[in-house]
């Protein structure tokens, strides 16, 4: 009987006498997903294409998913700084842990450095390189005018970016320090031509300490950007009162000084403290500036004086400006117009009688040129009541996302037999076949709301873009990261990736001070930044 042949070979099975060969064989067939070694150049192409395709779907799937939740108020904050990253982070993490639990781990994991290395590199320079070019908008004045209709020219234009950038930036430069937990002690094992099994034992304890490191700055970055989140809520309720004139000049002042009371607002610097006082004052500012020449002049004062209580005699009038024009040009800029409004707010008694003799009745709030433009929300849920339409969003959104995850989890593995197989064939270590080509369909998500929020051209939607990609470096340096030195700790690997760790810092770095010393970026910026890219390689 045909059925023969089938029947014995399950008693040996079961039996134990069969061959090694023939005990791997039903254990390969449980995979939908074909062996990469078995394919010739052409197939294996195409399987390689395939699986970059749905890692570039789902990636926009987790994009488009995250995108929805812009339109949920409580946690809009969060999209950039956490939601994003971290689900981007997804397909890389996942690449570096299946890259590392086959037979040849300590061969096959280059395939995972390569995915972490090329990511953080990547999302540093292309999409970043993606957000200047079409989030740029021509310059008035020196900075870029986000409300402006001009013509802009081919290489001209820049963008600008909230602060929050900076102090995430920070963040990233931090996190970068996990690094070397682990890159010093394997510098030093390699420079004493330690061999890898020797290397591997020396660095267990260590990759555990970095390990419970990594965790720890996760979750702390985490705590951070919800902590950052809620505070930028509160302040948008503020602002949005005053602009509905539910909230006067004075009520905001005690505003932050009643914040700043709290435990969570002990921690702020001044500068942070005039950050906000300058958000709160720029629509009043717009009030009081009755001729729209963005300064005050001694004739604009009574509006101010009156919202914070004080006598308008026209001596008191004059030594109010005088005392606001601190350069003495005649006219006070809004600089000058917020430390004075500081300085009332840092005195009590000129506090205690703004609150009790301002005036009751609030004027109309012009409308600020740089208002941002809102988030659509999708047609067959617009004529939904708002209850209902957030429900709908958070429901579509978690679809979208948790569909994409899925199908990163389960396209990762053999992404990875296949970028293994491609350097091995073509004589090319695996690390920069995985470099170059795995970011580019695990990190779609990145690219493509780098590109989305960057067309919109605000300086709040190239802050959540600028977000997404900094983030996603913290997410590198803490979750990936820490998923590669468990496998360390786990699986008895050693690290051996000195050019590679240097490589992925070198790029925060640069890249972060970059930020961190300019308000704002230009073409020129741009093509810098993608220099970098291609840089690293060499």
């Amino acid at each position: 009987s045909s059925f023969a042949p089938g029947i014995a070979s399950a008693k040996s099975l079961q039996q134990g006498s069969a061959p090694a060969s023939a005990r791997v064989v039903p254990e390969e067939m449980q995979s939908p997903f074909v062996e990469p070694g078995e394919l010739n150049n052409t197939q294996l192409a195409f399987f390689t294409i395939v699986y970059a395709v749905v890692l570039y779907q789902s990636s926009g799937l987790i994009s488009g998913g995250s995108e929805l939740l812009m339109l949920v108020p409580s946690v809009a904050a969060l999209v950039g700084s956490i939601v994003l990253p971290i689900l981007g982070a997804v397909p890389d993490g996942m690449m570096v842990l299946f890259s590392g639990v086959g037979p040849n781990a300590q061969e096959t994991v280059a395939v995972g450095v390569g995915a972490l290395a090329g990511s953080t590199v990547m999302l540093l320079t292309f999409p970043w390189f993606i957000c200047i070019v079409y989030g740029r908008v021509p310059f008035k004045n020196g900075q870029p005018d986000f409300a402006g209709k001009g013509a802009l020219k081919f290489c001209g234009g820049g963008i600008s970016y909230e602060k929050s950038i900076k102090s995430n930036c920070k963040l990233m430069l931090l996190t970068t320090v996990l690094y070397a937990i682990i890159q010093l002690p394997a510098s030093r094992l390699e420079m004493a031509g330690s061999s890898t099994k020797a290397q591997s034992k020396a660095e267990h304890g260590v990759a555990m300490f970095g390990l419970v490191a990594c965790v720890v700055a996760f979750i702390g970055y985490l705590a951070y950007c919800v902590w950052d989140a809620t505070e930028d809520k509160q302040l948008a309720e503020v602002i949005k009162g005053i602009e509905k004139k539910q909230i006067s000049l004075a009520a905001a002042l005690d505003f932050i000084l009643h914040t700043k009371g709290s435990e969570k607002e002990q921690s702020l610097t001044q500068n942070k403290q005039k950050q906000r006082l300058k958000l709160i004052c720029k629509p009043f500012f717009r009030t009081y500036d009755v001729n729209k020449d963005k300064t005050l002049s001694e004739d604009e004062l009574p509006l101010l004086m009156a919202d914070l209580g004080f006598r308008q005699s026209s001596r008191r009038i004059k030594a109010t400006f005088n005392k606001q024009d601190a350069n003495k040009d005649g006219v006070v800029s809004f600089d000058e117009f917020v430390e004075f409004v500081y300085g009332v707010m840092s005195d009590s008694d000129a506090m205690k009688n703004a609150l009790a003799n301002s005036r009751s009745e609030l004027s109309p709030m012009p409308a600020d040129d740089d208002e941002e433009e809102e988030e659509e929300m999708p047609d067959d849920i617009a004529s939904l009541p708002v209850k209902q339409q957030m429900k709908r969003v958070v429901l579509r959104s978690m679809w979208m996302m948790g569909l994409g995850t899925a199908m990163v989890l389960v396209f990762s593995d053999p992404m990875v037999d296949c970028l293994s197989e491609w350097g091995t064939r073509l004589g090319v270590s695996p690390f920069y076949v995985s470099f170059v080509l795995a970011p580019f369909a695990s990190n779609a998500s990145e690219l493509l709301s780098a590109y989305t929020y960057a067309r919109k051209k605000t300086e709040k939607n190239i802050t959540t873009s600028l977000s997404t990609l900094v983030g996603a470096a913290c997410m590198n340096n803490t979750f990936v990261l820490g998923i590669f030195l468990a496998l360390i700790y786990l699986q008895g690997l050693a690290w051996q990736f000195t050019a590679e760790t240097i490589a992925m810092v070198l790029i925060q770095w640069v890249i972060g001070l970059l930020t961190m010393v300019s308000k704002k970026q230009t073409m020129l910026h741009a093509v810098l930044i993608l220099l970098c890219y291609p840089g690293c390689l060499f």
